[in-house]
């Protein structure tokens, strides 16, 4: 039992979110191979399929990855063929609350509310993260530019939550300034980003969202190109045919190596959760 912010994160909890999260993800890859769009498993979720067959036990969510005219594509045949009555997909042109760049699916008639992010204003529900990435230029000038601009407009998006939560002090007034500019803009420099470096030859991409040196540093563009198929639970979803370098680069070489018991806790920190018909 993991208790955060005086919600209890029970066994029981974790797996009844695992579920509708899998859920959500079966109907993410019933429209991608409906649409002959690529996607590949990210982060814990690829790992749980490589070393747990499923679910990492203690895992509070699914990802998955895209290029990003992969992305661009299925956000706009979900327009017409997701199945709206269990399932919205949430992105700040269908939320003008939601503050991250990228998009996810949120199943309806569910909550999930993230503890220090009650001033946001967008929708709430169990989800799932459905990243884009975007070409990484290959010159060093060019990359650590590239970064910067990622950084500043995450900052600037992730302002509204850090002022509510920031104890007084230059951070916090950082936070302040950022927060006077229209969130749009933001998403622009994403877009600017996205229309100046994508198709031009890079071998590498990055989420432009996340910050995780990780990403930073670039995926291979082919991991993303060159795909299979691994089993997840009930169910065969698509990874990339290199599982094992995506995943040494994502956690490097002891990726089969459970982490110390104290450490196998959700990464999502709620203080509140409810699940379909409750």
């Amino acid at each position: 039992m993991v208790r955060k912010m005086g919600f209890e994160y029970t066994q029981e909890i974790i797996r009844k979110m695992q579920m509708v999260e899998l859920d959500m993800l079966k109907e993410l890859d019933r429209i991608c191979r409906e649409n002959n769009i690529t996607y590949v498993l990210d982060a814990g979720t690829l790992l749980g399929a490589y070393r747990h067959k499923g679910f990492i036990p203690w895992d509070d969510d699914v990802d998955v990855r895209m290029l990003r005219s992969e992305y661009e594509r299925f956000c706009e045949v979900c327009k017409t063929q997701l199945n709206t009555k269990k399932y919205f997909l949430q992105n700040h042109k269908t939320d003008a609350g939601y503050r991250w760049g990228y998009a996810r699916m949120l199943r309806n008639g569910t909550n999930f509310q993230r503890a220090g992010q009650d001033m946001l204003t967008m929708r709430r529900g169990i989800f799932i993260d459905i990243f884009p990435v975007d070409d990484l230029p290959e010159k060093k000038i060019s990359k650590d530019i590239y970064n910067a601009k990622c950084w500043i407009a995450r900052k600037m998006l992730y302002s509204e939550v850090a002022l509510g939560n920031y104890k007084p002090g230059m951070n916090k007034f950082g936070f302040w300034i950022l927060n006077l500019f229209p969130k749009e803009k933001a998403f622009k420099i994403f877009e600017k980003l996205s229309e100046k470096y994508n198709d031009k030859g890079f071998s590498k991409v990055r989420i432009q969202g996340w910050g995780d040196p990780v990403d930073t540093a670039g995926f291979k563009k082919e991991w993303f190109i060159d795909t299979d198929k691994i089993w997840f639970e009930d169910a065969w979803f698509t990874c990339p045919k290199d599982t094992e370098g995506f995943l040494e680069h994502s956690f490097g070489k002891d990726y089969m190596t459970l982490p110390p018991e104290e450490s196998r806790k959700p990464r999502h920190t709620a203080t509140s959760i409810s699940f379909p018909e409750e």
